[in-house]
């Protein structure tokens, strides 16, 4: 580990020809990798730009060109040593000429022999307009000149080349401009192959899970203990972010969630100014983040006072998520494991109540999800998708307007080569705050 990546070189390699051999299998002489999460686990690209058009060309052999703005070319130096850089222009017209080169602290540069020297203008000044004078349809020709050159010297102009066509982060009109300067290249839809690859997580990377999984669970005891009737929702979120810190991690690729009774089934929403009323629900839902690595967790807590009911389906909910737990293991089907938990419940006379999955695959993850862009890998009903250890799930129990009550719990969980270890131990016993 260096001041910039976790793993070590060897690490990277072994990714590479993974994801190489993926592709040779595809009759793919390349593959273009957009995907923030593919991106960063081929190469530690480990940055918050990735909120403009980024690409990663893997041709079969040689080395993977990375493309990014070419503001971010120190940040590539310093963290992606192994791959070749080609920066594009989206600013500013360049520059003028200094009236005056040894006036400008910037542009001049003093040798031992008192001789004055020019340096180079900072590349992000050196661009073209991004918008078009007649209106805002944004101008992509630098990308899409940038990416064609890349792969033309990638030898894959005319060749059988995957793209990430789901990407969230691949513009349109970027994807139509390749196909249109590169028509003798026929493009092949690579969605899944490198998140293939990431499913199953190295030794090194459990390391990260497990770092995260202790600092959720220093946010989630945080959380339980600023909890009580009277405290504002920002408060329990203060303490999370404050034992997040404390504990040495970074930002999550979702913010943590605390909702209360009245914004209970908004499923992705998070904390307002409400104040915690005696009898509220409180729901917490949050991962700790290491080296981007996430290790989600789940509790539902009862402020002031639980309802009668409140015991009797929080241990059906935990006994769901504990015989999806025991069903887990290598060579086990998604599927599997979701019976387990519909079993159970359906066992405890809930047998209309059906969710959409009771867990789903994390690792890596970026802004604005930490289970990886698009729909996440789940532990669905009609999922064959079969177990191997190293595989990494957030599984979890949802029991929401059941009509018996409610209750949730989550933890994260690694397939080891005899079953399931639970990496996240904060206490799933009822808590009253």
């Amino acid at each position: 580990m260096d001041d910039y990546r976790f793993f070590s070189a060897d690490e990277y390699a072994q990714r590479l020809d993974a994801v190489r051999q993926r592709i040779e299998e595809h009759g793919l002489a390349g593959c273009l990798v957009s995907r923030p999460e593919n991106i960063y686990y081929l190469t530690g690209l480990n940055y918050q730009g990735y909120f403009a058009y980024q690409m990663l060309v893997v041709p079969l052999r040689g080395v993977p060109i990375l493309i990014t703005r070419a503001m971010e070319g120190a940040t590539v130096r310093d963290q992606v040593p192994d791959v070749r850089h080609m920066g594009y222009s989206d600013g500013i017209d360049p520059l003028p000429a200094p009236v005056d080169r040894s006036q400008d602290l910037v542009l001049a540069a003093q040798m031992e022999s008192g001789e004055m020297v020019g340096l180079e203008p900072w590349s992000m000044s050196l661009g073209v307009k991004t918008h078009r004078k007649e209106g805002l349809t944004p101008d992509v020709s630098p990308q899409v000149h940038i990416t064609c050159q890349a792969i033309t010297e990638a030898g894959l102009a005319s060749e059988r080349v995957g793209l990430e066509m789901n990407s969230s982060v691949l513009p349109v009109n970027i994807a139509q401009g390749l196909f249109t300067q590169l028509p003798d290249a026929e493009w092949v839809d690579a969605s899944g192959l490198v998140d293939a690859c990431r499913l199953v997580q190295s030794p090194q990377e459990l390391i990260c899970t497990r770092r995260a999984a202790s600092i959720s669970d220093g946010m989630m005891r945080a959380a339980i203990q600023a909890a009580g009737p009277g405290i504002n929702e920002q408060t329990v979120m203060a303490a999370i972010y404050d034992a997040m810190l404390q504990s040495g991690g970074t930002y999550p690729a979702f913010l943590p969630l605390v909702r209360s009774t009245r914004t209970l089934e908004h499923e992705h929403g998070t904390w307002s100014d409400n104040l915690l009323l005696n009898g509220d629900y409180l729901f917490l839902e949050l991962s700790g983040c290491c080296w981007r690595y996430h290790a989600p967790m789940g509790r539902l807590v009862f402020i002031g006072k639980a309802p009668d009911s409140a015991q009797l389906i929080h241990d059906v909910c935990q006994d769901a998520v504990e015989r999806a737990a025991q069903r887990i293991g290598p060579g086990v089907q998604a599927r599997e494991v979701y019976r387990a938990w519909q079993e159970s419940v359906d066992q405890a006379g809930l047998t209309l109540y059906r969710r959409h999955h009771c867990g789903y695959a994390v690792g890596i993850g970026f802004p604005p999800s930490w289970s990886g862009s698009g729909v996440p890998v789940g532990l669905r009903s009609d999922s064959t998708m079969e177990l191997r250890p190293g595989m990494v799930f957030h599984l979890m129990s949802w029991l929401l307007r059941t009509g018996q009550g409610d209750s949730f719990v989550s933890d994260t969980v690694a397939v080891t080569e005899d079953g399931c270890e639970i990496l996240t131990t904060t206490s799933r016993m009822l808590t009253v705050k």
